[in-house]
């Protein structure tokens, strides 16, 4: 039987890539192959969901499959390079070092390392998968010789989703890690702008971890002093899924400011709780939110404030742009990826080896 494995440099609970492995190792096993996860750090509560990187090159033969995901520099690349198979990438995007270069050294220099991973990789596969049409276009210019996209599989379920309902005053969010290119510190002077002239007691939680990022955090506190408005930012850091959920649920906004994200997932959970989205126009958020948020182009804080004010204040503006998510939500649903995995073992000429062949449908 030909298997399909999956290689990832980490596999840890909540994140974003470790969910995409997850749900396609289902996908691959539910279409008849043989498929199991590969990690180098295994993240003790998913022991047995995974396998050490270094027992995948015994285990497949030239006719299987792997797939590296790729977003960060990582030791696993060099196993991937050696494989004796067939090689697929699928690239999450990589943040470009200079984000990280003040804030965090070693990050940048894994970013870096990541880029050169890319560059020697991207010509030796058979294909490339990218999160987005932004990430599969850095896949053909580093030289990829077939690219496809298939956005990542998201696992909504864990954040048991429901129409927000906001108590109390406006309350804006957005859930990322605190980093440079997620310019959390721009939402803080937006917060300030909608302070100062029109919603007074408006607040912003910042979900997210801050790993390596921690004169960042620092940071934003600071500016949030600053600008008189700490009483009204949260930094929680990084929450489990039951609280993220229910601060999800008790937001009225979700608001982005990012420079750079490949995908975007923080956008498909803020439409689950039945979120208008408000984002900044940048790389891949613009494919991602389709017509179902606003899209501003400026970094103007006092824009951003109008705009948000009015979604809070017009009803019938909020509830299209509520049904649009909804709507756009259907585009990444279980019924979405499998259409999109079957294009993949078709693009690999692997349908009816694994079991019946796959066709697409929906």
């Amino acid at each position: 039987m030909t298997a399909i494995h999956q290689l990832l440099p980490v596999f840890s609970p909540g994140d974003a890539i470790g969910q995409a492995a997850h749900r396609m190792r289902s996908a691959f096993r539910e279409a008849g192959f043989a498929s199991e996860i590969f990690a180098e750090e295994i993240h003790q509560h998913l022991l047995k969901e995974a396998r050490a990187a270094g027992e995948l090159g015994g285990r497949v033969g030239a006719r299987d499959v792997v797939v590296y995901h790729l977003s960060i520099g990582a030791p696993s690349a060099q196993i991937f390079a050696g494989l004796r198979c067939r090689r697929v990438i699928v690239y999450h995007n990589i943040t470009p070092s200079p984000y990280y270069r003040t804030t965090s050294p070693r990050v940048a220099y894994w970013l870096d390392q990541g880029r050169r991973d890319l560059a020697r990789l991207a010509p030796v596969v058979e294909l490339g998968i990218g999160d987005s049409a932004y990430n599969a276009a850095e896949l053909r210019a580093a030289g990829c010789p077939a690219t496809m996209v298939i956005p990542p599989p998201v696992d909504l379920a864990r954040l048991s989703p429901h129409p927000a309902r906001p108590a109390g005053p406006p309350r804006l969010i957005f859930v990322s890690r605190l980093a440079p290119n997620k310019r959390q510190e721009e939402l803080i002077r937006v917060l300030a702008a909608l302070r100062a002239g029109w919603q007074q007691e408006a607040t912003l939680v910042l979900p997210g971890g801050w790993n390596d990022t921690e004169a960042y955090a620092a940071g934003l506190r600071r500016l949030s002093m600053e600008l008189g408005v700490a009483g009204a930012v949260e930094l929680p850091g990084r929450r489990s899924d039951r609280e993220l959920g229910d601060l999800y649920a008790g937001a009225t906004v979700a608001v982005c400011a990012s420079a750079h994200e490949g995908f975007g997932m923080h956008l498909l959970e803020a439409w689950a709780f039945d979120l208008p989205v408000v984002a900044r126009a940048a790389a891949a958020v613009p494919e991602t939110v389709g017509d179902a948020g606003i899209l501003l182009e400026t970094d103007d804080p006092l824009v951003w404030a109008a705009v948000i004010d009015r979604v809070i204040r017009d009803a019938p503006l909020r509830h299209l742009l509520i049904e649009r998510g909804r709507r756009r939500l259907g585009d990444f649903s279980e019924a979405a990826l499998k259409v999109r995995v079957a294009e993949l073992l078709n693009r690999l000429d692997l349908s009816g080896q694994g079991g019946p062949r796959v066709a697409p449908r929906g």
